[in-house]
C-alpha cells in the first residue's frame, strides 16, 4: 500500500481551528481529513461536513463482544491510518486501547507502549501532538514553578488531574511523536519540544465585526454595556470548593460593583450554544473578559478579537515576553491586561471611556488579521511539517 504524500489526518478537532486548517490544506492539494471519535462532545463540533467517524460497535450480544469490538476498531484503523503522511492528535492518545493490557503487551514493551502509535510508526506515519490544556503541556509540579498565579491551586479540576497519567502521557509523546504544536500558552514545555506556535486561527470573513446576525439570534437591546464572560462555575467542574480557573467570581464581583455605582452594565453569558453559532452572540458583546489566572487567551479570545471586541485577560509576564521575543514583528498585544486584583479598574475604564473601548476593539481586529489568518498559518505549519 502506498502512502499519499502531502496528506494529513486531524484526530479530534480543536473546535473550529481544525476545520479551517483542513480546508486550507485541501486548497493546496493535500489530502486532509478530520477524525471525530465517538466521545467527542457534539456541542463543540463546528461542522458535520466531511468528517470521518469510527464504526459503530456491537452491543453485548456476544460473550466476547468487547474483544470483537476492538478487533473491528483495529481493522478499521488499518483501513484509515496508512493513507496519511501525518497524524495530528488534538489531545493525548490513544484513540482506542485494549490489547495492550489484555495481551500483556505493556509487560513486554513497557507501560508507555500503545499499539495504535506503534502501528502508526511501522507504517511510517509522522505524529504531531496538539495539547488541549494545561495537563497536556506539563505536570502539576512543572506548573508550580511558574512565576506567579497558583494555576493548579485555583483549578477546580486539579484534584482529579492525575499526575501519574500525565507522566505516562509525556513518556508516550517522547517515545512516538515527531513534533508538537503550542496552542494554549506560550509556555515552553519541560516535557517535549514545540516547533510551531501559530496554531490558533479563525475564518476572518465569518468572524467579522460587521457580520449579519440572523433574527433568531438577536438579543433584546437593554441599553446597557454587555460584558461577556463565559463560565460554567460549579456545573463545569472547573470550579470546586471555592476554586475557579478563570477567576470568574472576581469578574462577577467587579460587574456587580459597577452596577451598584450606577453604571448601566450587564453580565453576558453564552450557554448551551453550538460552537458554529457562538459568533452571533459574541458580536453583540461590548467587552469580553477571557480569564484572570492562567495567563493567556484561549478560543474565546481568538473569536472575539476577530470580531473587533476589546478583550480583557491576564497575560503572564514571562509568557508575554516570550511571545514578543518569538514574534518581534509585534511591538505589543491588543489585550487589556488585568488580574484578580485589577479587574474592576480595567472594566471601569472600558465602560466609562467609549473612545478607549473602540480603540482596543480596532486593535483586536488588526491583531487577528495578522496572527489568526488560516491561510498564513497553514503555510507556516507546512514549512514545519516539511522539516520532520
Amino acid at each position: 500500500m502506498l502512502k499519499r504524500k502531502r496528506s494529513i489526518l486531524f484526530i479530534r478537532p480543536d473546535y473550529h481551528c481544525t476545520f479551517f486548517y483542513r480546508d486550507e490544506f485541501r486548497k493546496l492539494g493535500w489530502l486532509a481529513d478530520i477524525l471525530v471519535p465517538s466521545d467527542y462532545p457534539e456541542q463543540l463540533l463546528y461542522s458535520q461536513e466531511s468528517v470521518i467517524r469510527p464504526p459503530a460497535l456491537l452491543g453485548n450480544v456476544l460473550i466476547s463482544s468487547k474483544f470483537i469490538n476492538y478487533l473491528i476498531k483495529l481493522f478499521w484503523w488499518f483501513t484509515v491510518f496508512w493513507r496519511y503522511e501525518f497524524h495530528l492528535y488534538h489531545g493525548r492518545p490513544p484513540l482506542f486501547s485494549y490489547f495492550e493490557k489484555k495481551l500483556g503487551l505493556n509487560r513486554l514493551f513497557g507501560s508507555d507502549f500503545l499499539l495504535e502509535l506503534w502501528l502508526s510508526k511501522i507504517f511510517g506515519v509522522k505524529l504531531i501532538y496538539l495539547p488541549t490544556g494545561c495537563r497536556d503541556i506539563d505536570t502539576k509540579s512543572d506548573w508550580s514553578r511558574l512565576d506567579q498565579g497558583n494555576v493548579c491551586g485555583n483549578c477546580g479540576a486539579s484534584d482529579r488531574c492525575d499526575d501519574q497519567l500525565n507522566v505516562l502521557n509525556f513518556s508516550r509523546l517522547r517515545r512516538y511523536f515527531d513534533s508538537a504544536i503550542e496552542s494554549c500558552t506560550p509556555q515552553i514545555s519541560l516535557q517535549y519540544t514545540e516547533k510551531f506556535r501559530q496554531w490558533k486561527c479563525i475564518d476572518l470573513n465569518l468572524w467579522h465585526p460587521s457580520l449579519k446576525i440572523p433574527e433568531e439570534h438577536v438579543l433584546v437591546d437593554t441599553g446597557g454595556i454587555r460584558i461577556l464572560h463565559s463560565t460554567y462555575l460549579e456545573k463545569s467542574g472547573r470550579s470546586w470548593q471555592g476554586r475557579n480557573i478563570k477567576g470568574s467570581p472576581y469578574v462577577l464581583a467587579a460587574i456587580d460593583k459597577l452596577k451598584e455605582e450606577g453604571y448601566l452594565v450587564e453580565y453576558f453569558h453564552i450557554n448551551n450554544t453550538p460552537s458554529n453559532l457562538m459568533r452571533f452572540y459574541q458580536v453583540q458583546a461590548d467587552i469580553v473578559v477571557e480569564q484572570l489566572i492562567v495567563g493567556w487567551w484561549g478560543s474565546t479570545g481568538v473569536e472575539t478579537m476577530a470580531l473587533g471586541k476589546p478583550v480583557v485577560c491576564y497575560l503572564r509576564p514571562s509568557w508575554k515576553a516570550f511571545f514578543l521575543k518569538t514574534f518581534p514583528e509585534y511591538e505589543g498585544l491588543p489585550i487589556v491586561e488585568a488580574d484578580t486584583n485589577t479587574i474592576y479598574g480595567a472594566l471601569k475604564k472600558l465602560v466609562t471611556d467609549e473612545g478607549y473601548r473602540r480603540q482596543k476593539g480596532k486593535e483586536s481586529r488588526l491583531f487577528a488579521e495578522k496572527y489568526f489568518d488560516p491561510e498564513k498559518n497553514t503555510m507556516a505549519l507546512i514549512k514545519v511539517l516539511e522539516t520532520i
